[in-house]
């Protein structure tokens, strides 16, 4: 059996990006000043131009994943520290006449099977929630409007994306366990249903910042900021759940439990709200120009690949140990070549790969890849332990490569070739900055297995799926 040797990798460009099809297909973290919407602020929200390009950044990707639901979280839905409320209405309505701005009006459809799903699984775990019904809300006078945590975040969203439906609830006032426990079984309801959502967690920072809030100012308030802005900038998006209870509560902030609703939601086999693992994150952007904080950012879990490379870096870094691959998560691709790429701050930190498969099924191929590239790049040293809470990795899958028959059946941005000359073999990745062409793509090919290009070689080319 022919054995390809470890390939170590250049940098990629365009490439095939795994999205899933079904499910959460992405998370954001989004503040709710109605004063940034330009019939409420009347020209004050240019003072927070950051958040506001940060909120039009976060609309821009929702577009492109195309959701069928955007589910919202918002603190300031109907709360109860005993129930989780769920917008009932089969039409989501709201307005922002309460701002002053009555011109401006929302209108969505609800998302009644994603909701009612939620609700059963709620109830089937004992937790109470659900939809009011009409003298319920008379009860605790409330009317049927969408609340401005909703309402703020889709003004941005819809006019990026309109076609999509709507799922809008509380974070509720439980204690964080339980509402990463409602998180949870979000996903769970999600899995299920076979369409794809956006979930955003709405919230604000802390309202007490800075002397210019109207709520006045506590030393805790830029602490708490400071502390969940670093850890979303670090990417280590789990640190949010450690947060001293005590800062937390003198903040005065409202989206601390929308973010621990959303973890939950990340993470729904953890076996509990300190078990969170496999997040990552973004902060698009951070500001407090009222004295109120506010936080703009996308938080992800890392797909079924990184996770098992991350799993199998982190126990060889730490103990020396390589796990078994029944013990990583589990992955369904077929058996093939792979590369395992770490980035530390920016910075290429270590990349090895196959072009082929050698191991007995693609978890195990990555686990091997993974090892390699933390331990036995030749261009780095072994990474670190400390290295390892902010350590990037993406993993590019190959596909199986095929005959090229003819050239023009090449394109160096989205297909690799493998050139081969009799027991020279070469491999270039698709993508690569500054390789334009066919022919520049094979001479560098040819030149990396020492083939000379006037002789006769074979090609054949493959794409690559990067996963993150």
């Amino acid at each position: 059996m022919l054995l390809y040797r470890y390939c170590r990798c250049l940098i990629l460009g365009s490439m095939k990006m795994y999205h899933a099809e079904s499910g959460i297909a992405g998370s954001f973290l989004m503040p709710h000043p109605p004063v940034l919407v330009g019939a409420v602020g009347n020209g004050r929200e240019s003072e927070a131009l950051q958040t506001l390009r940060a909120c039009e950044r976060v609309a821009a990707k929702i577009a492109e994943l195309k959701p069928d639901t955007i589910i919202v979280i918002s603190p300031h839905a109907p709360l109860f520290s005993d129930y989780l409320y769920v917008y009932g209405n089969n039409t989501l309505s709201g307005s922002f006449a309460r701002f002053g701005a009555d011109s401006v009006t929302f209108s969505f459809s609800r998302d009644t099977e994603l909701l009612d799903r939620f609700v059963e699984l709620l109830r089937s775990e004992g937790i109470p929630g659900g939809f009011l019904p009409g003298n319920g809300t008379a009860r605790f006078d409330l009317n049927d409007e969408v609340d401005h945590g909703v309402l703020v975040p889709l003004y941005f969203v819809r006019d990026a994306y309109r076609n999509f439906s709507l799922a809008a609830l509380s974070c509720s006032a439980f204690p964080p366990e339980r509402v990463f426990r409602c998180g949870q079984l979000l996903a769970r309801a999600a899995a299920t249903a076979g369409k794809r959502y956006c979930i955003i967690a709405s919230g604000d920072m802390s309202h007490k910042v800075s002397r210019e809030s109207p709520y006045g100012m506590v030393p805790s308030g830029a602490k708490f900021d400071q502390f969940i802005a670093s850890a979303l900038s670090a990417s280590c998006p789990g640190r949010i759940l450690e947060v001293d209870p005590d800062i937390r509560s003198e903040a005065a902030e409202c989206g601390y439990n929308s973010l621990v609703f959303l973890s939950g939601a990340l993470d729904p086999e953890a076996s509990g709200i300190y078990a969170v693992s496999g997040l990552r994150s973004s902060l698009y952007s951070y500001e407090a120009p009222f004295g109120i904080g506010y936080c703009v950012a996308e938080i992800a879990r890392e797909s079924s690949p990184v996770r098992i490379a991350r799993a199998a870096i982190e126990s060889y870094v730490r103990t020396g140990s390589v796990p078994d691959s029944e013990e990583l998560p589990s992955f369904d691709g077929e058996s093939g070549g792979c590369f395992v790429s770490l980035h530390l701050n920016g910075e290429l930190r270590g990349c090895i790969g196959t072009i082929a498969a050698t191991a007995q099924d693609i978890r195990s191929e990555i686990l091997g890849n993974a090892i390699a590239a933390c331990s036995r790049d030749p261009r780095f040293d072994p990474v670190q332990e400390e290295e390892l809470e902010q350590l990037e990795i993406s993993v590019d899958i190959l596909d199986k490569a095929e005959p090229v028959v003819s050239n023009k059946s090449l394109d160096p941005a989205e297909f690799g070739v493998i050139v081969t000359s009799g027991f020279k073999r070469g491999l270039l990745l698709p993508g690569l900055d500054g390789v334009d062409t066919v022919d520049e793509q094979l001479a560098i090919a040819c030149r990396k297995a020492g083939i000379d290009q006037s002789a006769p070689y074979s090609i054949e080319r493959f794409s690559v799926t990067r996963y993150t």
